[in-house]
């Protein structure tokens, strides 16, 4: 590792003969103080993450995706905690800005390692709607009790882009430090606001982020009855090796059969699809 002010590089070689065992050299956008707290805490807040400009682009689009949305029998809206919207690489090019984002690329990287799959999602809430919240939780409920020998270990890292001021009325952060090393699989204030006495309150510009481990454990306070809006983009990294398969390679079809086998059983779906966060 070569140290830099606010900064370090990394260089990964990869044992992939087939590839001519490739390097990837990688200038972290953090330093090597911030990437240990990360580590031990779990989550990082990043102060006017992104440009002025993005904050009013990323609105926008939002915008065209919540119109479109209006109507749709799978539009996701939950009373007493907003409306999301997933795929949004897919659905608005703006939001392709972050694909190769150095300043989370970089830091995820350095986490999980120079192969990385990325998405974009986002979640709203209006203005005006009291008590939408989000209870304590974590994103990758997949730790068994006992844990397996090879386990693999659901280290992700995730942020969240605020695009509005939250203050009181619309729902601060709260997040557990440390929270996300704990195997325990199951916690007493899982799915409540309660107060924890380790948890830290974040309070957000536009613009700012936080970067969290996926299974960091937090909480959105419940929103106030005259609160503004709380726009959220929300992107995630996860080793891209985790999904690898040889679907890209050889002749192509249009054969269903997979998608027949989908729908006729959970656990096939599971094996198939690799779709456990859903079951």
């Amino acid at each position: 590792m070569t140290k830099a002010l606010d900064s370090y590089e990394i260089k990964y070689d990869v044992n992939n003969r087939f590839k001519d065992y490739p390097q990837h050299k990688i200038k972290v956008h953090a330093s090597p103080d911030e990437m240990e707290t990360f580590v031990r805490d779990g989550f990082l807040v990043r102060r006017n993450f992104i440009p002025p400009e993005w904050i009013e682009d990323f609105g926008a689009a939002l915008e065209e995706i919540i119109e479109e949305d209006k109507g749709k029998p799978k539009a996701e809206v939950y009373e007493g905690n907003g409306l999301y919207f997933r795929r949004l690489l897919e659905r608005n090019e703006t939001f392709h800005r972050l694909i190769k984002y150095d300043p989370s690329l970089t830091v995820a990287r350095a986490l999980l390692g120079p192969q990385v799959s990325f998405y974009v999602e986002s979640r709203v809430a209006l203005a005006g709607v009291a008590d939408a919240g989000v209870a304590w939780h974590y994103h990758m409920a997949v730790i068994p009790d006992p844990l397996p020998p090879f386990f693999c270990y659901p280290h992700t890292m995730q942020g969240l882009i605020y695009l509005d001021e939250i203050g009181d009325k619309e729902g601060p952060l709260s997040v557990i430090p440390g929270s996300h090393i704990d195997n325990d699989p199951r916690r007493d204030y899982d799915g409540t606001y309660d107060t924890h006495p380790d948890e830290v309150q974040l309070k957000f510009s536009p613009g700012d982020c936080i970067l969290m481990h996926g299974n960091l454990w937090h909480k959105t306070t419940p929103t106030a009855a005259d609160c503004g809006r709380r726009r959220l983009v929300l992107f995630g990294y996860a080793p891209s090796w985790l999904n690898d398969n040889t679907d890209h390679i050889g002749s192509e079809t249009d054969s269903t059969l997979i998608d027949q086998l989908r729908a006729t059983d959970p656990e096939v779906d599971e094996l198939i699809a690799g779709r456990s966060l859903f079951t």
